[in-house]
């Protein structure tokens, strides 16, 4: 399934991150968020991903690897370069793996 995202890559500390924006209720199923990542990857060859999605009161909250998480707390994320990004995720199928070491 085709599923577009808004996306933007970030240096923090000299390392480029992508930054994927999604549904808050993507982190209610570590599954579904391991997935997208995953399905990322190929999209941002040798970059790390992150999840991210914005509260009721407006800040950003991250899913992924937590190295990279708290060097993007130091942002300001909505400042950011974004843009739209199309990317084939099946959600309904279930995780090939869950080793969070694979973010």
């Amino acid at each position: 399934m085709e599923s577009k995202f808004e996306a933007a890559v970030v240096t923090v500390q000299d390392k480029n991150v992508a930054v994927i924006s999604v549904n808050r209720n993507i982190f209610h199923d570590s599954d579904n968020a391991i997935m997208i990542i995953k399905a990322m990857l190929p999209v941002f060859p040798g970059m790390p991903v992150i999840l991210m999605t914005i509260d009721p009161q407006g800040n950003p909250a991250y899913f992924g690897r937590s190295d990279l998480i708290l060097l993007l707390e130091t942002l300001n994320i909505k400042e950011a370069s974004w843009k739209e990004i199309t990317a084939e995720i099946d959600l309904s199928k279930t995780c090939p793996t869950k080793e969070a070491g694979d973010m």
